[in-house]
């Protein structure tokens, strides 16, 4: 669907030239002259970015953009003037401006900044529509697990969410790291702030200097507009930063900064800026080995591990297999209109006995292969990758002698096992399985349940 712009500027040649660039973009474009017309329009129609000029007839656009927030709070606002200062630029951001952009612009670094605001729109929608899915409770629904070592993370997770403590979370890729952090931050009282994420080692450190401090105008070659960083767009809520041990030690320093100070300066600027932010952090390397190594520094490593949470490997939880099977087999069906309802014994046979060090991730891709190629209803070993099926050489077999593993079963072994983490209360356990205690009644009677004295 096409994004949808208000211009607003009280110059004619202005307003005409976006106007025809915008629609060449591809935008639906509207415009203003002045603060009556912008008004009007806003309290009409919805719009994605409005691009707002900072002085008009009638009212400054610092005037209006607190109006529009109020009226359309998702709306990202860009800020166009020709008497650009700092002073204006912070009190915009202040005020809610997603960028402060001086005149004359090129057309084309507009362009970019139009984009990154829609990018910043839709991240927004979808950590609104999270915050519904999650509810009001401390839910990690997301993230499947009855296994003891699940357990103890749920548990950790249980205590720090309503405490504003740095939290670092270690474990192989593939893990859920980023999961975890997702229901730490919605499920705190930031909830209804932004959650702002990170991959420290997706960017060479100039670059990331960048994202995460933001820059001035004029910083670097390329640099025609200043921008704000990962650091103010996460102001009130939380910064997930994840491979953080991936970063230089001169990154390090200036993190341990901002940690320590609640300050930073952009690249190239001068003025501090202070924010108010909750620090998530995650890694797949041993820090404590790369603080020995003296690749990671001693006080950043205690500043950022006040709460550690270890994530297991896949091969340390197969208790929760079956459930992640199940899970996955219930979305993978939604998004490719298939109608599998279990593997065979064959193929759970492998699926057991491979070490997975891809974890959570690489299962869920191995479903997806073994759907698309299957035909169903039940998975086979044959369309198993072949690390998987070199584990065993027996073949599938007909699967009526041999039996299947169904969701049925699948769904039953979960509840047994939720069953025994909960000591049998059954109260805990709809809880945990986020069913009525009625409906896990019935079903412990369909199953046949019974706990082992």
């Amino acid at each position: 669907m096409e994004a949808k712009i208000l211009v607003v500027d009280d110059d004619q040649g202005m307003r005409e030239t976006l106007l025809a660039v915008l629609a060449d973009y591809g935008y639906l474009v509207d415009a203003a002259a002045n603060g009556v017309e912008t008004m009007r329009l806003a309290e009409q129609k919805v719009f994605d970015v409005v691009l707002l000029d900072l002085k008009m007839p009638d009212c400054s656009g610092l005037e209006l953009l607190p109006r529009l927030k109020a009226i359309a709070p998702e709306t990202s606002v860009i800020i166009m003037t020709a008497f650009g200062t700092v002073k204006h630029a912070v009190e915009a951001v202040r005020l809610g401006a997603f960028d402060f952009v001086t005149k004359p612009f090129d057309l084309e670094e507009m362009h970019i900044t139009i984009k990154k605001a829609l990018e910043m729109k839709n991240l927004a929608k979808e950590n609104s529509a999270l915050r519904l899915m999650l509810g009001e409770q401390l839910v990690c629904k997301e993230i499947i697990g009855v296994s003891q070592p699940m357990q103890a993370v749920f548990e950790v997770v249980q205590k720090v969410v309503n405490y504003d403590v740095t939290v670092l979370m270690s474990g192989e890729s593939g893990t859920g790291k980023e999961l975890v952090a997702h229901a730490i931050h919605f499920n705190s009282p930031r909830r209804d702030k932004p959650f702002i994420k990170l991959n420290c080692a997706s960017l060479p450190e100039t670059l990331l200097e960048s994202e995460l401090f933001g820059h001035d105008k004029g910083a670097f070659t390329g640099a025609t507009t200043w921008k704000p960083g990962r650091f103010e767009l996460a102001h009130g809520g939380t910064l997930f930063l994840d491979e953080i041990g991936d970063t230089s030690l001169n990154m390090q320093s200036k993190l341990l900064r901002v940690l320590q100070e609640k300050e930073f300066e952009r690249v190239g600027g001068r003025q501090t800026i202070k924010v108010d932010v909750r620090i998530l952090a995650a890694t797949n390397k041993d820090l404590r080995m790369e603080v020995k190594e003296k690749r990671f520094r001693e006080d950043l490593y205690y500043r950022l591990n006040v709460v550690p949470i270890h994530l297991p490997s896949l091969r340390e939880r197969l208790d929760d297999l079956p459930a992640l099977i199940a899970h996955f087999l219930r979305e993978l069906n939604i998004m490719f209109h298939k109608d599998f309802t279990g593997v065979s014994p064959e193929a759970m046979a492998c699926l057991l006995d491979y070490h997975w060090p891809g974890n959570v991730r690489e299962l869920k891709n191995v479903l997806e292969k073994a759907i698309l190629l299957g035909e169903g209803p039940t998975i086979l070993s044959r369309y198993l990758p072949d690390e998987l099926r070199a584990l065993r050489a027996d073949g599938d077999g007909p699967v009526e002698a041999r039996g299947r593993a169904s969701l049925a079963g699948l769904e039953k072994e979960h509840i047994r096992q939720v069953l025994h983490a909960a000591n049998w209360n059954q109260s805990k356990a709809a809880e945990l399985l986020d069913i009525h205690r009625n409906t896990l009644r019935k079903k412990i009677e369909r199953f046949e349940l019974r706990e082992k004295t």
